[in-house]
C-alpha cells in the first residue's frame, strides 16, 4: 500500500512541475487550427474574384438604369400635373361666376322691356352684390380707400397729385378704381389722387 501512495504522489507532482502556461497552449491549439481551415477554404482565386466582381457590377449598372427610368417618370408626372392644375385651376371659380353670368344676361334682357330705370339699377346692385360675394368666398378682398386715409404706396397707387386745404400732403382724395388682393396678396392697387402742399 505504500508503495502505491508513494506511485501516485509522484505521478501528481510530475503534473505540477509543467507550466500551466504550457498546459494552455497545448489546448489552445486545437481550436486554432480548426478556425485557420474555413479561412483557407474561402480564399478565392483572382479568376473567381474577378467575376465576383462583374457581378456585382452588372448589378450596379441595372439599378442604375431603374432609377434614371423611375426619375425620367416621376418628372413627365409632375410636368403633366403642373400643366393641369394651371389650366384647370380656376374651374372652382368659374363654377361660382356662371350663375353671374346668367343673372347678367336675364338683367339684360329684362332692361330692355322696363322702362323703370330704378329697376333696372336694381338688378345690377343684386349681380353686382353676388359677385362680391363670390370673390370674397375665393379669397379675393377689395381694397378701397376713402377720402382722407393715409396714402399707403404698398396698396395704393398715386395717378395725380393735388394741392389740398383740407388734408396734409400724402393723404387720400379721392379713389378712381379699386383694388385687390388675393388671400393677402396684391393683385392689383387701388387707383387714387394724393393730396400735396396746398402752396403747389
Amino acid at each position: 500500500m505504500a508503495e502505491k501512495e508513494e506511485e501516485v504522489k509522484v505521478e501528481a507532482d510530475s503534473e505540477e512541475a509543467v507550466p500551466k502556461s504550457e498546459q494552455g497552449e497545448e489546448k489552445q491549439e486545437g481550436p486554432e487550427n480548426s478556425e485557420e481551415a474555413p479561412e483557407e477554404e474561402k480564399v478565392l482565386s483572382i479568376e473567381e474574384q474577378l467575376e465576383k466582381a462583374k457581378s456585382q457590377a452588372d448589378d450596379n449598372y441595372n439599378n442604375y438604369l431603374r432609377a434614371v427610368a423611375d426619375l425620367d417618370t416621376y418628372k413627365r408626372r409632375v410636368i403633366r400635373e403642373k400643366d393641369d392644375l394651371r389650366q384647370y385651376a380656376v374651374s372652382g371659380l368659374l363654377e361660382s361666376i356662371l350663375p353671374i353670368y346668367d343673372n347678367m344676361a336675364l338683367g339684360l334682357s329684362s332692361a330692355a322691356q322696363v322702362s323703370d330705370p330704378k329697376v333696372v339699377e336694381e338688378g345690377i346692385r343684386m349681380v353686382l352684390s353676388q359677385f362680391k360675394a363670390v370673390l370674397g368666398e375665393n379669397g379675393v378682398d377689395e381694397i378701397e380707400p376713402g377720402k382722407g386715409d393715409v396714402f399707403d404706396h404698398n396698396l395704393h397707387e398715386a395717378v395725380q397729385s393735388q394741392p389740398s386745404e383740407e388734408f396734409e400732403a400724402g393723404f387720400v382724395l379721392q379713389l378712381i378704381r379699386k383694388g385687390f388682393s388675393l388671400h393677402g396678396r396684391l393683385i392689383r392697387p387701388a387707383t387714387v389722387i394724393v393730396s400735396g402742399d396746398a402752396s403747389e
